[in-house]
């Protein structure tokens, strides 16, 4: 291992994926581990993965907003309700959250174009995005071999599990959750 190595193995991952600076820092320790065996080398190495991956955020190669941004993007088009989609975007890009936060707004109308944002108020928000997380996948009135009350329950259960209030989950699978 070398540092023109290290900086190379930095170059080759940040062309390939979209990172964060916590992210790439995090893989190059790991190779580090990997492959130097002595505590000393590794110590000395380590402290040139902070110039590294500064010098590549410099030029651009290494970007906190917009690999947190394609998180949210996904996490977003995988039907997490807003907030959920920040804490999971903010945990996988290893950014903080306000951060992941100034670029929700963004990220909703990019991920979500079937969804007319501006015009809905808070309440009417989330069950859009509830509704529209049911159909991508399949779930819900948009199952293909119908609902039944099984089916209902497993559903309702995966909407909490993203995140979803069960205002906006009534809303959306169009039942009355209070049952006499």
């Amino acid at each position: 291992m070398s540092a023109k190595r290290l900086e190379n193995i930095a170059i080759y991952y940040s062309q390939r994926y979209l990172t964060s600076e916590a992210k790439l820092t995090a893989h190059l320790e790991n190779r580090l581990f990997r492959e130097v065996s002595d505590s000393e080398e590794r110590a000395s190495f380590s402290r040139d993965i902070t110039a590294i991956v500064k010098k590549l955020a410099a030029v651009g190669l290494v970007n906190d907003r917009e690999a947190a941004s394609a998180k949210l993007r996904g996490a977003l088009r995988s039907g997490y309700a807003k907030k959920a989609a920040v804490a999971v975007a903010a945990r996988s890009s290893r950014v903080d959250p306000e951060t992941v936060e100034a670029e929700l707004a963004e990220a909703a109308r990019d991920a979500l174009p079937d969804i007319d944002f501006e015009n809905l108020d808070r309440r009417e928000e989330g069950a859009a995005l509830a509704t529209e997380s049911l159909k991508r996948a399949r779930r819900g009135p948009w199952r293909p071999r119908g609902q039944d009350e099984t089916t209902n329950r497993r559903d309702i259960a995966w909407l909490q599990r993203r995140g979803f209030g069960f205002d906006d989950i009534r809303t959306a699978m169009d039942v009355d959750l209070v049952e006499e």
